[in-house]
């Protein structure tokens, strides 16, 4: 066992006798197998702030960064109850760190919860009504409507008679997907469609299929349904991330484009660039951010339409690609912990240097071990795999983030090695219909 890694048995909830808090507040990250934890993980430890990762795998690649402080067994974040039992457990023994969500799910119930973690806690979580309203993909279109953001036209059928309308009016493809990914217990994006036919049966299977937690369905049943969405996918997904305060007039941000996902047609971002910051889609971000009431770190895609961006997905938490921020002269995690702790003024410091930093180079973000495996599937399912962004002959060299692998913290990139390896040889056929029709 690694020197300074600490497990605890199955039932981590019962923490040891309370103590009182460190000099220097820790940080408390979860859901260690997400690459905006392993990249909280590492800005966080280069500013010199204890890092302590609970997660219920051994073998989550933050659980291995050099980084870490103290790393804890934990109950797995489903059933969440027990999950925020041990929290509160732990908190109870370890009170004043930092806590901040790692997920959708957690970014939902830490502040759905935020009562009986605040005692334990530091939390920068902003209010409920806030948070539902982000998570809601319905709530999140009507406000972005308000203050004249465009969003692409979608619907909420709950009948097949709204199903017919739908296919009346729509515009094909179309996707199907969640209203919200909190307690979705598919790990599907969403499926594309092309024809009414399609929609029919595409959106009969998900709705049966891909369902979410009872408890959550049972509490928030509109919520916990199906959307269909005009697909425009001519153009990369442009993102804008960063983090924003506006009690206290701060916000900075990077923009990006989405160049590779998977699967390819409705997934997880594997590739992105670094892209100019466009104007008025920052100022729409920023306006949505006030009306919303929303502070902290963000994440905002954006479909890129002949009339222009239309807001598709927000993201109120650390999110994959985190790490090309933090390359990009923006330690979003840090400045979560500096506004958690208080010390504000340096938060508005980092926040200026941020704002005035500028690339050197083209830069790129990329999650190698994943490009890597989906190109091989694609060739075993007799797909040609897109070529690989940024390598153009005449262009200039990329500075190239990975999502896992760095040079000054091996062992996290090695351990995403082997778990994709393990991942694609346990479940083949999964990842040959994902080669083969462009989602799961």
């Amino acid at each position: 066992m690694r020197a300074g890694l600490v497990f605890l048995s199955a039932g981590a909830g019962a923490a040891p006798s309370r103590r009182e808090p460190t000099t220097v507040p820790g940080f408390v990250l979860t859901t260690a197998s997400a690459f905006g934890t392993l990249a909280a993980t590492r800005c966080l430890g280069d500013h010199g702030v204890p890092v302590v990762v609970l997660d219920a795998s051994r073998f989550a690649p933050a659980m291995w960064s050099r980084h870490v402080a103290r790393s804890e067994a934990f109950p797995p974040g489903r059933p969440i109850d027990r999950f925020v039992d041990a929290l509160v457990a732990y908190g109870t023994a370890h009170p004043g760190n930092v806590l901040y969500a790692t997920s959708d799910d957690l970014a939902w119930t830490f502040a759905e919860r935020a009562d009986a973690l605040r005692p334990h806690y530091r939390l920068y979580t902003p209010p409920f009504s806030c948070i539902a309203g982000i998570l809601d993909k319905r709530a999140l279109y009507d406000k972005a409507g308000e203050i004249g953001v465009s969003t692409p036209r979608t619907w909420f059928p709950s009948s097949d008679r709204d199903l017919e309308e739908v296919n009346k009016s729509a515009r094909f493809p179309l996707i199907v997907k969640p209203r919200t990914q909190v307690s979705f217990t598919s790990t599907r994006k969403g499926i594309c469609v092309s024809s009414a036919g399609e929609l029919r049966t595409g959106y009969s299977d998900f709705a049966r299929d891909d369902v979410h937690e009872p408890s959550f369905s049972a509490k928030h049943r509109d919520t916990a349904g199906v959307l269909v969405q005009e697909l425009h996918a001519e153009r990369p997904i442009y993102s804008v991330s960063g983090f924003c305060d506006p009690a206290r007039n701060l916000f900075v941000a990077r923009s990006s484009h989405k160049l590779l996902q998977w699967p390819r047609q409705a997934g997880v971002g594997i590739a992105f660039e670094d892209a100019p910051l466009d104007d008025g889609v920052v100022r729409g971000v920023r306006r949505l951010c006030e009306a919303i009431g929303y502070f902290g770190v963000f994440e905002v895609e954006f479909a890129v339409a002949p009339d222009g961006p239309m807001l598709i997905d927000f993201n109120p938490r650390f999110f994959g690609q985190m790490g090309f921020d933090v390359a990009r002269g923006l330690p979003s995690a840090y400045l979560v912990y500096l506004a958690a702790t208080g010390a504000f003024a340096e938060l508005a410091q980092v926040v200026d240097l941020a704002r005035d930093w500028r690339p050197t180079a083209p830069m790129l973000f990329e999650h190698g071990s994943m490009i890597a495996w989906s190109r091989a599937a694609e060739r075993l399912a007799g797909r040609r795999p897109p070529a690989l962004p940024g390598r153009s002959k005449g262009t200039a060299r990329p500075i190239v983030v990975d999502a896992a692998r760095s040079g000054g913290d091996r062992i996290p990139g090695v351990v995403d090695y082997l778990q994709r390896t393990f991942n694609a040889l346990s479940h083949p056929a999964a990842s040959f219909r994902a080669a083969s029709r462009g989602y799961w």
